[in-house]
């Protein structure tokens, strides 16, 4: 296995000459004047930075599970209901008749939780009863409604996964467009959906990835001619395959090749290189030097898949076959998306909680299920906190490794280790109490704090906590 660079810029944060302490936000006194970047309480520059939290540890570059063990995993997570994932290798069938029409009257009674007065769309009006006929009423088509073969889709751009073929948004907090609550999930360049079903307007595929299950716009699609096209895409063998350990790249502009010009690949994204000795003098008119050359799904004017070249610059993060399952290894991808924004369901090309935590493993072949709940189902290593004290779990913690995951209600965060009495952990993190004044904040950012922090009802981030889970180790 070929190992690349796993991201130089492991934090894109200036150096802060001063150590970040503590400081309230209303006391212009307490700001040092030479900050540039903001902390949590508690965490200082040092600590946003990967290798700090394994300096000490002599065996911070083990393999901690190997191929063998992984693909073990992920198999028994396939296997597992709990874990609402789909074996797509096997995925080989015809959709049953009326799968349409359940989707219709499942969207219908969902839909009904938002005519409260209490959420709005994208223009502030609060959702209303012809909003919901109008979307839940573009799901039923009767092209559909009977018997049809599967369609093997490849996704070209990254894409939302969404509750209902619309775009229209329904959001809890008048005027913030940056939440919503059609959004399911996202789906990264070259991932492969099961299509069961097409909307009435035809702008959306409804499909199945490889832990859920919603719609996708159908210019985001592209449709294989074959099974064995489809698998050939994206089943590949390990030194075929180029990783994404950055939090996101992009391919560089062209003209020559606009279906491909500044495409963004987010973390977790896997593409298929192109044989050494395949590579031609020009790709999108450049020569190769510096780059890897690798192949991109492309979706034709018909909407068939196709595979185009193109180069990836060399001084971005990215693996050959994946990264050996090592506490480094984990913290610096991890730590690759400190301070992005938080993107529920995958939206705004970002991540939420559980999808952050999703793409840091991915990079390492370990599979993991979509959401917080399905995530602490997986057949790992597995302490159930929810019935121990605070000083329980903190025995816990304390021999817990880094890059182990932890779960309340709500959110899931990525344990890091122990500091002056306090315990840290990264995480996409949505809201919280306000750390530093009364009331609650929308974070919505990556961020490093420690598990003293507050939920909303003024409990500690530690006594919520319900479950912790060594994803890599089987239990």
């Amino acid at each position: 296995m070929t190992i690349k660079s796993i991201g130089k810029k492991a934090v894109l944060f200036a150096s802060c000459a001063c150590m970040a302490a503590a400081w309230t936000l209303s006391s212009a006194a307490a700001i040092p004047s030479s900050a540039a970047v903001f902390y949590m309480p508690g965490v200082t520059d040092s600590m946003s930075w990967p290798d700090y939290w394994v300096r000490n540890d002599a065996h911070a570059d083990d393999v901690l599970a190997d191929w063998r063990g992984i693909t073990s995993l992920n198999s028994a997570m396939t296997a597992k209901t709990e874990c609402r994932m789909y074996d797509l290798r096997s995925f080989r069938t015809v959709e049953e008749a009326g799968l349409p029409e359940r989707l219709y009257e499942s969207a219908v009674t969902e839909f009904q939780g938002y005519l409260n007065g209490k959420y709005w769309d994208a223009y502030g009006s609060v959702v209303s009863e012809e909003m919901m006929q109008r979307i839940t009423g573009n799901i039923r088509n009767e092209d559909y409604n009977g018997s049809h073969a599967v369609e093997y889709g490849i996704i070209t751009h990254r894409t939302d996964l969404r509750a209902y073929p619309t775009d229209e948004i329904v959001t809890d907090e008048q005027g913030d467009i940056n939440f919503d609550y059609v959004q399911l999930s996202s789906v990264r360049v070259n991932e492969p959906m099961a299509l069961l079903a097409r909307s009435g307007d035809g702008r959306y595929f409804y499909g199945v990835t490889s832990n859920c299950g919603g719609w996708v716009r159908a210019e985001d699609v592209a449709v294989c001619k074959s099974r064995s096209e489809w698998l050939g895409a994206w089943d590949l063998p390990e030194d075929r395959t180029l990783i994404v350990t950055d939090n996101r790249i992009y391919l560089e502009e062209s003209n020559t090749d606009p279906e491909i010009s500044g495409l963004m690949l987010t973390q977790g994204t896997m593409l298929e290189l192109i044989p050494y000795i395949a590579v031609p003098g020009r790709i999108t008119n450049r020569s190769p030097q510096q780059n890897y050359a690798v192949y991109i799904p492309v979706r034709l004017a018909d909407g068939s898949f196709a595979k185009k070249q193109a180069l990836i610059s060399q001084h971005y993060g990215v693996s050959i076959g994946y990264l050996p399952l090592t506490k480094r290894n984990i913290l610096r991808v991890a730590f690759n998306m400190l301070g992005d924004t938080y993107g529920w369901g995958g939206m705004l090309g970002a991540e939420d909680c559980s999808g952050y935590i999703r793409g840091v493993y991915r990079c390492f072949g370990l599979e993991l299920p979509r959401n917080t709940t399905w995530q602490a189902e997986a057949p790992a290593m597995k302490y159930d906190l929810s019935s121990m004290s605070d000083d329980e779990k903190r025995q816990v913690l304390e021999g817990l490794p880094a890059g182990s995951t932890l779960f309340f209600r709500g959110h899931e965060m990525m344990y890091l280790g122990a500091e002056g009495g306090s315990y840290y952990v990264i995480s996409a993190v949505s809201s919280a109490a306000d750390p530093f004044g009364p009331g609650r904040i929308r974070i919505r950012s990556v961020v490093i704090n420690t598990l003293d922090m507050k939920r909303a009802n003024n409990t500690t981030w530690l006594s919520n906590l319900t479950a912790a889970v060594i994803p890599y180790l089987a239990r």
